[in-house]
Order: structure tokens, then C-alpha cells, then sequence
């Protein structure tokens, strides 16, 4: 492999993705800014320097396609609408997909399994059975490479779990969803009934100390390596000091 190749695992190294981690990446490709390397050679990067005695995640979430109006998920053909590597990630070989028809996560690794066959058994698209607090026990990572703070998906299962007001689960939506072996399969999930406010949740910046969320760059980016474990508690707590902390109304 070429230089620009061992340096970006040199990188992913010194700015603390290491071997065995659980790390769940949302990215840029275009922030790295890389000459000559691919999606896919920056995933295997990755899985170089975490080994498969760890977990990685891409969410591959698909809100853009699937929704009230058209509520129809194949695992293997809806393409994910968050950029090219998790669209990559989730078609190369190893990886898995859940089936969770909006907020869909691909995983490689040792513990890819049990991190993402339950993600249908929640009621809601991000609850408990999710691969975002799954990922939890196994004392996991998200990385935001060159995409800022907001894009942060893990926020709504903090939402979720706070049950905060502004995002109430009481529209149920009948999803179809097609699994790898081409079955079909019926399932009704609660989602927001609106979506009326601003996402402010670069916020966090606030609340996590720098052990917590570590400003980094790989390739001359901005990104940021947050533990998820302390994310979700200092987040619950603010939350219930000020419900509305994570967000700006644009019309009540």
C-alpha cells in the first residue's frame, strides 16, 4: 500500500483509535482531503488499526428515501444518505447491516452480532435494542471525522431515553423491510410527530470535559473523538436541567 496509506493508520493511531475499540464513525470523506486513497482504502485503515478484535460502526441511516410516504427498507439495496463511506462500508465484505428502516447501522467486528441483530426489536427507531447504546457495554467511541458536532445521531437515543417533550414518539408508521435472506417482514415504529426546531447539539462541547470529547485532526480536518458512555450521562443530566438545551426552536 502506498505512503499516504501507512500514514493515515499512523494518524488514526496518534489521535487514539486503537486496536480492539468499539468506535462508531460519522464522516466526511472530502475533509481528509486524501490524493490518492479511496472510501474503501480509509475503511480498511480503520480496520487495520482496530483489528477485528473490536467493532466498527457506520451509521447508515436512510431518512431521505424511507419515510411515511414511501416505508419500504431492503437491508442490501437502500443506500444510506450520510455520505460515501458508510455507503461503502455497508456492501463490503464482513460487514452487516441492522434493519432498522430509518436509523440503520452497518458493523464489523468481533461483536458486530450481538451489536446489530436487535435493532428491530425496539418500537422505536433508536431505543435500548439499538447498536447506539449497545455499543455501550463495550466502552464505545463515536468519531466525528470533518462532519462538526451536530450530525450527532447518537443524540436522538439520549432524546429518546430522556423522553423529552419536543420529540414525541406517537406516530406510528407500518414499515416493509426485506432481510438478507429476502423475506419480508411488517413493523410498526413510533416516530417524532414533528421536527419544527434546530439540532444544536455541537452543545456538548459545553458539558464534556477534554478527556470526554478530544478535538483531533487525522488529514489537516477538524474531528472529534467523544466517549458515548459519558455523552449519554452528562447530556440525560443537562436535559433534565433544561430540557431544551440541545436544540432552537424555529416555530412553536
Amino acid at each position: 500500500m502506498n505512503a499516504e496509506y501507512d500514514f493515515l493508520k499512523q494518524r488514526l493511531e496518534a489521535v487514539g483509535i486503537k486496536k480492539g475499540m468499539t468506535l462508531l464513525v460519522h464522516s466526511s470523506f472530502k475533509s481528509l482531503n486524501l490524493k490518492y486513497l479511496t472510501p474503501k482504502d480509509v475503511i480498511n485503515a480503520f480496520m487495520d488499526v482496530i483489528t477485528s478484535s473490536g467493532n466498527l460502526l457506520f451509521p447508515t441511516l436512510t431518512y431521505k428515501t424511507v419515510n411515511k410516504d414511501n416505508p419500504y427498507y431492503s437491508v442490501t439495496l437502500t443506500p444510506s444518505c450520510v455520505g460515501i463511506l458508510p455507503e461503502t462500508f455497508r456492501k463490503m465484505d464482513g460487514v452487516i447491516r441492522s434493519l432498522n428502516p430509518i436509523h440503520s447501522v452497518a458493523a464489523w467486528g468481533k461483536d458486530k452480532e450481538d451489536l446489530i441483530l436487535s435493532h428491530l426489536d425496539d418500537d422505536i427507531t433508536l431505543g435500548i435494542n439499538s447498536p447506539f447504546y449497545k455499543m455501550l457495554k463495550y466502552e464505545g467511541k463515536i468519531l466525528m471525522l470533518g462532519c462538526g458536532l451536530k450530525p450527532n445521531t447518537f443524540m436522538h437515543l439520549v432524546e429518546n431515553l430522556c423522553k423529552v417533550k419536543y420529540r414525541k414518539l406517537t406516530n406510528k408508521i407500518t414499515f416493509t423491510i426485506r432481510d438478507y435472506e429476502n423475506n419480508i417482514i411488517k413493523k410498526d415504529l413510533l416516530m417524532p410527530e414533528s421536527n419544527n426546531y434546530y439540532q444544536m447539539y455541537d452543545r456538548i462541547i459545553n458539558i464534556l470535559d477534554h478527556n470526554e470529547l478530544k478535538k483531533i485532526s487525522i488529514n489537516g480536518e477538524e474531528s472529534f473523538l467523544i466517549d458515548a458512555k459519558q455523552l449519554l450521562l452528562k447530556a440525560s443530566l443537562k436535559i433534565k436541567e433544561d430540557e431544551e438545551y440541545f436544540i432552537e426552536w424555529i416555530e412553536r
